[in-house]
């Protein structure tokens, strides 16, 4: 910001330009930190999906949505395999007595890379604002 002169009337004018501006300003930062930290979420899906579940490991996408001036938000999806993310996440018993997938193959994945993002994203809006 630079020093400008006003007159006590402009006053109120003038801080609600500054705050205007500061807004602007830190929520195109947050677009910016925002798309970066589904990009790599979704990277993140990609890679550690279960190499047996080819169409579910591939189908992982993000896709932004914006309402109102300052409502960001990005949304990590799998557009090709939803169905399977509750099932792989938390497995199921099955009528004969096992569970779906088993549980050695329970992954847990999603919880972990949402976590994980998570806490890097808000480390790095402290860091950055």
């Amino acid at each position: 910001m630079s020093n400008v002169k006003i007159k006590p009337q402009q006053f109120e004018k003038a801080v609600i330009n500054a705050l205007g501006e500061y807004g602007d300003e830190t929520n195109e930062k947050l677009e910016v930190m925002l798309k970066t930290a589904a990009r790599e979420t979704r990277r993140e899906m990609k890679a550690t999906s279960p190499v047996n579940q080819g169409k579910y490991a591939r189908g992982w996408s993000n896709k932004a949505q914006k309402v109102g001036r300052f409502n960001l938000n990005q949304t990590v999806y799998n557009r090709d395999a939803y169905q399977l993310i509750h099932l792989l996440e938390k497995p199921h018993s099955t009528g004969g007595g096992g569970h779906y997938p088993s549980k050695k193959d329970h992954t847990g994945t999603m919880a972990r890379v949402e976590e994980e993002q998570t806490q890097k994203f808000f480390q790095e809006v402290l860091n950055k604002l």
